[in-house]
């Protein structure tokens, strides 16, 4: 580490013009030629392997082709680190501590430099001090009173502390262009050395990248989205619409992160076993469906029978009939021929229907705020907090009004073992789904 910069440039600068450590930067100078002499090494170690005949058989010719295809990198990759230490620099050349040595010094790498450059703001920061002192001396002796001759002495004095200020003005333009000269020619040197070797990205891996980042990108939003919509459906009237939009987007992703992963299989960049896994997590969507599915049937059922209890449109004999299919519901729980198969096949048949993606858009916003409402009280954010759910969305909200009119209808004990029922399929379906999302972090 070399000396501290000065931090005081008045008057020539605010701050240090020319910033900058050159014995740092001689320390990567000679790491990086360090590393091209390994290159060198072992490009001259693989040159001797590739050139070995007396290994005559198929074995032989193909390690000898690899030999030379790897030797081809290899020599880019000197060439490349060897650019980089040549312009960066190795070694500080000292020219000297006076500025006629270091303004008529050859140029050189960066690091020489940026030390060259750096002695000559030195010297016009200490000339520009000493003239702005000389000028004010002279300039307070002339507020006096002194006589005619002193007074053109004085005058003389700052009018050459002036002129010196200029000189050292220009000596530091002149560290400024020497500075900025080098770092243009490191900069060119190393821009021309990278287009003309074999390691320049091609096609395939700019295409590579691109699916990588596309990976990323839909990994995140499958994640997030899904969760999101596992985190809505309480939400009455437009809960389920909303909760399918954002699960079809999640799907979307995931789909769209799965062909990720088997392009880069495909391309040797990733493992069967990455692919593995993203499959198992899109079953794990599916089958986190089927545990909502056998939950909605009978909740969809027992509100429909409740809505029509609550509206007065049935008689005491057909109401002592609806808390009997109630009860005999409760006693349910088998799923029915097809339920597996369509509910693993629901998450993914979703994203290509058109009424998915209207759903999340219908209206119903009125009606969601006026059962909020209803079920508050007349609050509607009482309402909100007493609806917020875990459970699956196809059944949250629906548990919920269950729950609000049960109150009104006085079936108690039929309604709390539903929810029970209904909410623990439902959060262990949303809790292998959640899995599901988070499949890629867990392997």
């Amino acid at each position: 580490m070399g000396a501290a910069r000065p931090r005081d440039w008045q008057p020539l600068a605010d701050s240090d013009p020319v910033p900058g450590d050159p014995d740092r930067v001689e320390e990567l100078g000679r790491k990086l030629r360090r590393t091209a002499d390994e290159l060198e090494r072992q490009v001259r170690h693989l040159k001797a392997a590739a050139e070995v005949t007396s290994w005559d058989s198929a074995a032989g010719r193909e390690f000898r082709g690899r030999a030379k295809k790897c030797r081809g990198r290899l020599e880019a990759a000197h060439g490349r680190y060897r650019a980089a230490a040549d312009a960066i620099g190795d070694r500080i050349v000292d020219h000297g501590g006076d500025y006629a040595a270091n303004a008529a010094a050859p140029a050189g790498p960066y690091v020489t430099e940026l030390h060259r450059a750096q002695k000559i703001a030195d010297i016009a920061r200490r000339e520009a001090l000493g003239a702005q002192e000389r000028g004010s001396a002279a300039k307070k002796a002339l507020d006096g009173d002194v006589g005619h001759r002193r007074k053109a002495e004085l005058e003389q004095q700052e009018r050459e502390a002036g002129d010196a200020l200029d000189a050292a003005r220009a000596k530091l333009r002149e560290a400024l262009r020497i500075r900025d000269a080098a770092a243009r020619r490191a900069r060119d040197a190393l821009a021309d050395a990278v287009p003309a070797d074999s390691l320049k990205d091609g096609f395939r891996d700019r295409f590579a990248a691109f699916v990588d980042r596309v990976a990323s990108v839909t990994e995140a939003i499958a994640k997030w989205a899904g969760l999101a919509a596992l985190a809505v459906g309480w939400i009455p009237a437009v809960g389920q619409g909303l909760a399918t939009l954002l699960g079809a987007v999640s799907m979307a992703a995931t789909l769209t992160g799965i062909a990720c992963t088997a392009t880069q299989v495909a391309m040797g960049d990733a493992q069967w076993t990455e692919l593995a896994w993203s499959a198992v997590g899109l079953l794990a969507m599916g089958a986190g469906k089927a545990f909502s599915k056998v939950a909605g049937r009978y909740v969809s059922g027992t509100l429909h029978r409740m809505r029509l209890a609550k509206g007065g449109r049935e008689t005491p004999r057909q109401m002592k009939r609806n808390r009997k299919a109630l009860n005999r519901q409760l006693q349910g729980g088998r799923l029915e021929e097809g339920d597996i198969s369509a509910s693993l096949r629901e998450p993914i048949t979703e994203v290509f229907s058109a009424s998915t993606w209207k759903s999340g858009f219908h209206g119903g916003y009125r009606q969601a705020w006026r059962e909020l409402k209803d079920r508050g009280g007349g609050n509607g954010l009482k309402g909100a907090l007493k609806s917020v759910s875990l459970a699956d969305a196809s059944v949250a909200s629906g548990l919920k009004e269950i729950k609000h009119l049960g109150k009104s209808l006085g079936q108690y004990d039929a309604v709390n073992k539903l929810s029970r029922t209904a909410t623990g399929m439902t959060l262990a379906g949303s809790g292998i789904t959640a899995g599901g999302l988070f499949m890629d972090e867990v392997h």
